[in-house]
Order: structure tokens, then sequence, then C-alpha cells
């Protein structure tokens, strides 16, 4: 559990007064403990994120994001003289408002915590989300994304951002794909984890399977494809995604209804599969305006 430090009295050192100059708030900060330091820490491994169900999150942006989200958040820690400005105030604003306790930190804990190079001084405690896998979820949706074994955080986030952008209804992670709260995820995501139905750790193959009999169209992408701009995306569609290593597992090839590819013009090795993920969804979004 989180340590909670206990009530301090307004005149101790321990606690700092921070004021809005532009809203007017007065928001009293306790200082972070060094027990609590270590719980932050501990959580940029995986199986205490999974033990504790909680996860890490890193910057304003985000974090107001996560604030406008149903994601409860346990605990925000602030780093002295990072949030002066309007915008970080009305953020702030929003915790207050959700009575979620703002912490105050040091440099030197905020290393500890974050190994984000250039870090803007805020870290949220946050809970994880997320429903048992059923169609009866997707019984509406349009399109789908599903990542066969994508192990890059990198990679993963900026797919992850990217379906964000094109309106995804939802994504399906493999069992071996990446953590969805890995750090480097999240970081990636810049705050689209917080709008996204995302089902992770699926037996890939028997989720796509229940999902055709729901009449979801599968598209696969292969290097041997056809062209990508050969498929007209139909009422319902889900768009394979695999590593750039080693491509979308056979089996899961073998299900899919099409098989496309983007055609290379140059003499790169491969395309980041964030990229391609992002030349078939602006394809498919723009074949559907025309549909129209």
């Amino acid at each position: 559990m989180m340590a909670r430090s206990g009530n301090k009295k307004y005149g101790d050192k321990s606690r700092s007064l921070f004021v809005s100059p532009c809203l007017f708030l007065y928001i009293p900060i306790m200082n972070l403990t060094q027990s609590e330091i270590k719980y932050l820490r501990s959580l940029q491994q995986k199986k205490y994120r999974d033990t504790e169900r909680k996860f890490l999150l890193e910057g304003w942006c985000p974090l107001r994001d996560a604030l406008e989200s149903n994601f409860p958040i346990e605990m925000i820690a602030v780093l002295h003289g990072t949030s002066q400005n309007s915008e970080h105030q009305s953020t702030l604003a929003l915790a207050k408002n959700r009575k979620i306790p703002v912490k105050e930190l040091k440099e030197v804990q905020l290393r500890q915590i974050s190994d984000a190079v250039h870090s803007q001084g805020i870290v949220a405690l946050v809970h994880q989300q997320g429903d048992a896998f059923d169609t009866k979820y997707l019984r509406f949706a349009k399109y789908i994304v599903a990542c066969d074994h994508i192990s890059d955080p990198g990679n993963l986030g900026t797919i992850l951002r990217t379906c964000d952008w094109f309106g995804i209804d939802a994504v399906l992670l493999s069992e071996g794909c990446v953590s969805l709260y890995n750090e480097k995820v999240v970081r990636a995501t810049a705050g689209s984890i917080f709008h996204l139905k995302v089902f992770e750790n699926l037996d890939l193959k028997t989720a796509l399977s229940n999902l055709k009999s729901e009449n979801f169209r599968l598209v696969a992408t292969a290097l041997d494809g056809k062209p990508f701009n050969s498929y007209t995306p139909q009422e319902k569609n889900i768009l394979i995604l695999g590593s750039e290593a080693h491509g979308v597992n056979q089996d899961i090839l073998q299900q899919a209804d099409e098989v496309l590819s983007i055609p290379r013009f140059g003499k790169a090795e491969s395309l980041n599969v964030g990229i391609a993920c992002g030349i078939f969804l602006a394809h498919w979004r723009n074949r559907s305006e025309i549909k129209k």
C-alpha cells in the first residue's frame, strides 16, 4: 500500500503553500516522503505494476487527459517551481476539484522516479483500467487495430496515439506485446491511452476468430501482400499489425480475409510499424469519407 503522511500543522516546514496568481487558489502541498518515493520507483517494474494495478504518468498535457477521464488518480507529485503558469494552475485546480492529493518533490527525487530525459516536473500515480475481452463491447465498432507481438514500447505508444488520431474504436494487444502501462509506452501515447478502449494479453488468434464470426473483416499486413490501396474498407474492419522483426504470426495470416502491404520505392529494409499503421488508417478513413 502507498505510505501516507500524517497530518501536519499549518506552520510545519514540511508543508509549502501553493498560490495561484491566475485562479487565486490556495493549494497546500505536502512534501513527498521517502517511502512514497520508494513505492513510486517500484512501479517502474512490470511485476509491481501488475500486482498493484497502478502506473506512473508524466507530463502536464497527459495529466490533463487523465483528469478528464474515468481513470482514478491516487496522487500527483510536482517539482517546485514548475507549476506557475495558468495552464498548469488550471490542471491542478481540476485535481483539487477531484480531491486528489498534490505533493511536492525535489529534483533528486524526480530523477529517482522518472527516466525521462526532459522531464516536465510532474508525476501522477494512476490506477489501471480495463475490461475483460468480450465481443459484446465491440458490437458497434467499425475500425479495430490488433497488435501481434509488438514488443517495442515506442512503437506501441505511437500506434495507440495514431489510433486515437483516427478515431479507432478499439485496440487489441496479443500476449507477448509490451505492457500497455510500461512507462515508455504511456509516455509515447501522449495522453491517448486515456481516450482508447484497449484489451491486452489476448490469445489473439481466438479473439480474431470470435470477431470474424461477428462479421469483422480481418486485414493483415505483410511484405508480400497486395497493395494497401486495393482494399476498400467494409462495414467492420480489423487491421492486424505485426512486429518489424517477425511480422504477423503465420497462423493469424491464414485467418485473414486480406493480406496487404505498402509498396516500397526506396532501399529501406523495413517500414516502422507505427508509420505503417498511420498510412493504412489514413487510407481507410479517406475511402470511408469518399463513400459517404
